[in-house]
């Protein structure tokens, strides 16, 4: 039987770290811990999922940040130190409005959550087939120098340095969440031996619309202008995995849950179920995969999505 390895978060789980934040004040109970709670429980729920905690040292993790974001920017959240979530001015990306606040257990959570992308990387690199960095807040709009979209740091982005820079290269992004990933576009354009996919709806949130898209040859989008049949979207899924299995030694898989019916940020209509399907055609590229978690927010249906992705990643989709 194929195994997952699960990299669990090494901060935040009991830590007053708000993550979501709507009108300037934080989403009541815990949220943040509770999302990573439902992913982790509906991932434990398979037989094959074995359970690690990040561990990529301090220097690496500086190392990794420097490659992807401003120094500048770096210093300036490290700076931060509000334990209230503050708007600060300038630092959305370029033609967006700033749209969420920061506050120091934000940034603190953020650098662990690149922490849980990287360690995720080098089991990947030490021989494992499939592992996931079950972390909190996510990254994909996270560019260079700018935060949105809850994002604050580019764990995708991170886990694809320390592969490539670990020799198992070229690598693909597959970015599956409900949203353009705009910041992982602008950090890997660079990059030469970085693919970067993404199937997500249209128009794009978080991306000024006189952007000119993809940014690079090396960049395939897949725009949905109404919610896609699950037919639809695996078709198209399955055209990318087959153009990345071509190209690339392994893949990050940024996966958002936020493509689920009823999730209150979204639009579209998966249910639960539709995720051993995505699972299984993934698990077809054969490819070694990091799976690095972005979006979602239907917190009552998280565990069971993640329970249907991994059986559709270790068992084909069987119940």
């Amino acid at each position: 039987m194929s195994e997952l390895l699960l990299i669990e978060q090494r901060w935040g789980r009991n830590d007053d770290a708000p993550w979501v934040v709507e009108g300037g004040r934080r989403v009541a109970g815990q949220e943040h811990n509770r999302r990573l709670a439902a992913v982790g429980a509906g991932l434990l729920r398979h037989g094959g999922v074995r359970r690690d905690a990040a561990d990529a040292d301090d220097a690496l993790l500086e190392r990794v940040l420097s490659a992807l974001h401003d120094p500048d920017y770096l210093r300036t959240l490290r700076g931060v130190r509000s334990a209230e979530p503050v708007l600060l001015q300038g630092l959305a990306a370029p033609g967006i409005e700033p749209d969420i606040p920061v506050s120091a257990g934000l940034v603190a959570a953020a650098h662990e959550s690149v922490r849980t992308a990287i360690t995720a990387a080098q089991r990947l690199l030490a021989g494992e087939r499939y592992t996931y960095a079950l972390g909190r807040p996510p990254g994909h709009h996270a560019g260079p120098a700018w935060f949105g979209g809850y994002c604050y740091l580019n764990t995708s982005a991170a886990a694809a340095r320390t592969l490539s820079e670990g020799g198992l290269r070229p690598v693909g992004i597959l970015d599956l969440d409900l949203h353009y990933p705009n910041g992982t576009s602008v950090i890997v354009a660079p990059w030469p031996e970085v693919r970067l996919h993404s199937l997500h709806a249209w128009p794009v949130p978080h991306a000024p619309t006189s952007e000119v898209l993809p940014r690079t040859e090396r960049e395939r989008l897949v725009e949905f202008r109404a919610a896609p049949a699950l037919g639809e979207y695996l078709e198209a899924l399955a055209a990318s995995l087959d153009e990345l299995t071509d190209t690339c030694a392994a893949l990050v898989l940024s996966l958002g849950y936020d493509t689920l019916r009823g999730d209150p940020h979204g639009s579209w209509t998966f249910a639960p179920e539709d995720y051993a399907e995505i699972g299984r055609l993934v698990a077809d590229s054969g490819l070694p995969v990091c799976v690095v978690q972005e979006g979602g927010y239907a917190l009552a249906e998280l565990a069971a999505c993640s329970h249907a992705f991994v059986r559709g990643l270790l068992d084909g989709g069987e119940r």
